[in-house]
C-alpha cells in the first residue's frame, strides 16, 4: 500500500514532539479523567444524555452507561468503535481492520434478504456533544467520518432503548453520545498518543490547548489512522467464491465489471483517515456559557457500506467539514450545527454526491420546587444532490436528483419529584413533522423511578420512537438496463422514489433495577420488550412493456415499500461491577429473543407485500413467524483492570457473541439455498493491554488483540480477524 509521505513525516514529528516533552514540567491542566475512582464514585459519574440534566448514573431513569476516558485508555482500545465493546447491550462486529458493524441490542439484518443499505444500523443515533451525526442518504452512520478520535473523548454516554422524545427521530434503539474534553485547570494542555501495530496499523492523535482563565479555553486536535486489511481477496456473490486480486467481477445480472482499479484502487486498504478539530469554550458569567467547535475530515475505507451487487466490500470516500455552536444562558439553551461535504459510498463515478445538513434546537426550562417543564423546538434540513456527477459522467448516478428531507419538531419534557424525592416521574413528548411523508409522528417517553432505599432503585420505561425518512427511498429515479442471455428483448429495472412510505417505529416497555449491594459490588438489571413495525424494503411491482424501435422493453419498477413484517424482541441485560483498591471487574451479558412475524423473504414478486406471500419462507415449517437468526441470542463481555503498582497497569477485556446467520439479498437473486447465506460462528474475543508510566505523564503500552487467535470472520463474507500486536506511547501534560 502506498503511503502519503506527508503523513509519514507527520507521524515522525509527532513522535519526536512527544518525547521532547517527556520530562517537561507537568503543571496539570488536564480535565477529570476518572482515574482511580472507587465504585461509589463511579456510580456518581455524571450523565447528561438521559434527561438532558447532569445526574449520576445510579439515578438515571433510563437504561444507560457511561464509558470513561480512563476505562478506554486502560483497555488499549484503538478507536471509539472498538471501545463500544466495553458497554453493555452493544453488538460490535469487525468487518475489516478498524471498521465495525455496530448495533444496540440487535434487531439487525432486518428485513433478512435485503440489500446492505437497507439493513445497516439506521436505528441508533450517534451524537458528538449532542450534535446528531446521521446520514440521511439511506440512514445510519459512517463511523469513519467522525472528526473526533479517542484523544478528544472525555466520556461516551449510551442510552439503550427508544429516545426520540429527547433527541428527535432516529433514536429508535438508543443513543450514543460522545462527549468531548474541556479544560479544568488554567495553563497549557497537551496530549499525544502514537501507536503502531500489525497489518501496518498506525494510530496517531495530538491535542494542544490553553485555558486562559475560568472564562476562556481553546483546544486544537488532530488525528490520523492508517490500517491495512489482513487479506487482499474479495468474495463475489455471483460465483460464490473468494477471488484473489481479481481482474474483473460478475454482478447479479451476469454482466462483467472491469473498472476494478477505479472501484478498488488499493485492495490492501482497510482505513486511511485524518481529521482536525478546534474547540472553544467561553463562560463570561455564572450560568452562562458558549461552546463552538469546528473541523474537517477526510477518509477512505473498505467496508460494507452499500449494495454494489458484486461483493460485500465497497471503497467509501468522504471529505466533510462541520461547525457546531452551543449556548446556555440561565434556563435557556440552544444548539445550531452544520455538516456538509462530498461522499461516495462505492468508489464508482455513479455513486458520488454532495450533501449539506443544517439543524437547530432551542429549549427553555421552567422550574418550581420539585417540578420542571421544558418546551423546545427544532428544525433539520438535509439536502443530497448528485446531479452534478450524473451530468459529468453522462449516465445514471445514484439518485439522479436533488433530494431534501426536512424535520420540524416541537417537544415538551417534564419532571416531578414526590414522596420525599423517593418517587421521580419523568415524561417527554415530541411531534416530528416531515416533508415526506407529509405527516406528523409522535414520540413519547414516560419513566417513573422509585428509590426503595438509599442503595436501591427501580424504574419503568414506556417509550416510542420513529425513524426519519431517507433520501434514496424518497427521491431515487435510477434506471438499470440488463439483457437476459440469448434473448433479444431486454429488461430495465426502474428504481422509483416513494414519498409515502410509513416510517419505522419502535415501542418499548422496560423494567430496571439498580443496587449498590455493598461497598464493593454494584448490580444493574434491565428487562425489555420492544415492538417494531413499518419496515420498508425495495419491492418489485407488476412489470409493463414498452416498444422502442424493433426492441420490446420490459420495465420492472422497484420502489421502497412497507412490508407487513413486525419484530418483537424480549431480552435482559445484567451487568455487575466489583472493585477493590487495585482490582476493577465488570462482567455484563445480554440475552435476547427476537421474533419476525408476517415476513415474505422473496420480495421479487408483485404480491410480496401481502401477509399471505410467505409460502416460500426460508424458515421452513414455521409459517409466518420465526426467530430472527441474525441477532445473536447471547452477547456481552467483561473487563478486568489490575493496578499492580502506581506505575504498572494490566487490563484484560473479553467480548462474546453466540452463533448467528446472515441473509443477504443475493439469497433471493440466486435462490439456490447456498448463495447469500452466511453462518457466523460463536466467538470469544480476548484482548490484553499492559502499560507502564516511565515518568509523570509519560506512559508506554503494549496491547494484544484477539490473543486466542480465533480468526473467524464476524460479518457476512468479510475479512478474517487475526491476532494483532500493537505498541505505543501516550503523553499527557
Amino acid at each position: 500500500m502506498k503511503r502519503n509521505p506527508l503523513k509519514i513525516i507527520y507521524c515522525i514529528v509527532l513522535l519526536v514532539f512527544t518525547n521532547s516533552y517527556a520530562h517537561a514540567q507537568a503543571d496539570s491542566s488536564k480535565s477529570e479523567t476518572y482515574e482511580n475512582l472507587s465504585l461509589k464514585d463511579l456510580l456518581q459519574v455524571k450523565i447528561v444524555s438521559v434527561s438532558k440534566t447532569a445526574e449520576s448514573v445510579f439515578d438515571a431513569p433510563l437504561s444507560a452507561s457511561v464509558l470513561t476516558r480512563a476505562e478506554i485508555i486502560k483497555s488499549g482500545c484503538t478507536s471509539i468503535m472498538e471501545a463500544l465493546r466495553l458497554v453493555p447491550g452493544m453488538i460490535v462486529r469487525e468487518q475489516s481492520n478498524g471498521n465495525y458493524d455496530i448495533h444496540l441490542r440487535g434487531m439487525d439484518n432486518v428485513p433478512p434478504n435485503a440489500p446492505f443499505d437497507v439493513v445497516s444500523n439506521t436505528t441508533t443515533l450517534i451524537m458528538i456533544d449532542d450534535r446528531p451525526v446521521y446520514s440521511y442518504l439511506r440512514g445510519g452512520t459512517f463511523w469513519e467520518t467522525l472528526p473526533v478520535d479517542l484523544n478528544d473523548v472525555e466520556k461516551i454516554e449510551v442510552i439503550r432503548g427508544p429516545a426520540a422524545a429527547l433527541y428527535g427521530p432516529n433514536a429508535v434503539n438508543g443513543v450514543i453520545n460522545i462527549i468531548t474534553r474541556q479544560l479544568q485547570k488554567d495553563g497549557l494542555y497537551l496530549v499525544a498518543n502514537v501507536q503502531q501495530g500489525s497489518n501496518l496499523t498506525f494510530i496517531n492523535n495530538i491535542s494542544a490547548g490553553y485555558r486562559f482563565s475560568k472564562k476562556l479555553s481553546v483546544i486544537a486536535s488532530g488525528n490520523y489512522q492508517s490500517r491495512d486489511r489482513v487479506q487482499n481477496s474479495y468474495f463475489e456473490f455471483n460465483r460464490n467464491e473468494w477471488l484473489d486480486t481479481p481482474s474483473f467481477f460478475i454482478n447479479f445480472t451476469g454482466d462483467t465489471v472491469r473498472n476494478i482499479a477505479e472501484r478498488y484502487p488499493d485492495p490492501s486498504l482497510a482505513m486511511d483517515k485524518y481529521a482536525g478539530n478546534i474547540f472553544v469554550h467561553y463562560a463570561p458569567a455564572n450560568k452562562m456559557k458558549f461552546d463552538l467547535s469546528t473541523g474537517i475530515q477526510h477518509s477512505m475505507v473498505q467496508k460494507v457500506s452499500t449494495e454494489n451487487e458484486i461483493t460485500p466490500f465497497s471503497t467509501a470516500v468522504s471529505g466533510t467539514h462541520y461547525a457546531d455552536f452551543r449556548a446556555a444562558v440561565n434556563a435557556f439553551s440552544a444548539q445550531f450545527s452544520w455538516n456538509s461535504g462530498k461522499q461516495t459510498t462505492d468508489n464508482d463515478a455513479g455513486r458520488k454526491y454532495n450533501f449539506s445538513i443544517a439543524s437547530g434546537t432551542m429549549e427553555y426550562k421552567f422550574t418550581k420546587n420539585n417540578f420542571s417543564l421544558t418546551p423546545g423546538i427544532g428544525y433539520t434540513s438535509a439536502v443530497y444532490d448528485d446531479r452534478e456527477y450524473s451530468d459529468l459522467i453522462k449516465k445514471n448516478s445514484l439518485l439522479n436528483a436533488r433530494g431534501q428531507i426536512t424535520t420540524k419538531t416541537a417537544s415538551l419534557r417534564s419532571e416531578y419529584k414526590m414522596l420525599g424525592e423517593k418517587l421521580r416521574l419523568v415524561a417527554g413528548f415530541a411531534i416530528n413533522k416531515f416533508n415526506h411523508p407529509d405527516t406528523g409522528y409522535l414520540s413519547y417517553e414516560f419513566a417513573p423511578t422509585y428509590r426503595i432505599s438509599k442503595n436501591q432503585i427501580i424504574r419503568v420505561v414506556f417509550s416510542r420512537s420513529p425513524r426519519s425518512p431517507n433520501i434514496f427511498d424518497t427521491y431515487a429515479t435510477k434506471t438499470i438496463a440488463y439483457y437476459p442471455t440469448g434473448i433479444r428483448n431486454y429488461a430495465r429495472v426502474a428504481l422509483e422514489g416513494n414519498e409515502n412510505t410509513k416510517l419505522l417505529t419502535a415501542d418499548m416497555l422496560e423494567l430496571g433495577y439498580r443496587a449498590n449491594i455493598s461497598r464493593a459490588i454494584n448490580l444493574d438489571v434491565e428487562l425489555f420488550h420492544i415492538n417494531a413495525k413499518n419496515y420498508a424494503t425495495p419491492v418489485s411491482s407488476r412489470s409493463y412493456t414498452q416498444v422502442n424501435g424493433t426492441d420490446t422493453i420490459t420495465v420492472q419498477p422497484v420502489r421502497s415499500t412497507n412490508i407487513p413484517l413486525t419484530l418483537q424482541q424480549f431480552g435482559a441485560t445484567v451487568s455487575v461491577a466489583w472493585t477493590t483498591k487495585k482490582i476493577y471487574v465488570k462482567p455484563f451479558i445480554t440475552i435476547q429473543h427476537t421474533t419476525a412475524k408476517n415476513y415474505a423473504p422473496f420480495l421479487n414478486t408483485p404480491d410480496a407485500t401481502s401477509p399471505n406471500a410467505s409460502q416460500n419462507n426460508i424458515y421452513s415449517g414455521m409459517g409466518n413467524s420465526a426467530t430472527l437468526e441474525s441477532t445473536p441470542a447471547i452477547f456481552g463481555g467483561a473487563s478486568l483492570n489490575y493496578t499492580l503498582t502506581q506505575k504498572l497497569n494490566i487490563n484484560l477485556y473479553a467480548y462474546y457473541y453466540s452463533a448467528q446467520t446472515y441473509y443477504h439479498v443475493s439469497n433471493v437473486v440466486f435462490n439456490d439455498g447456498t448463495r447469500g447465506i452466511d453462518h457466523i460462528n460463536a466467538k470469544l474475543i480476548l484482548n490484553a493491554s499492559v502499560s507502564y508510566e516511565a515518568a509523570k505523564g509519560l506512559r508506554f503500552f503494549c496491547s494484544g488483540k484477539n490473543i486466542l487467535n480465533d480468526n473467524s470472520r464476524e460479518y457476512f463474507k468479510t475479512d478474517a480477524v487475526p491476532f494483532m500486536l500493537l505498541g505505543g506511547i501516550h503523553y499527557e501534560l
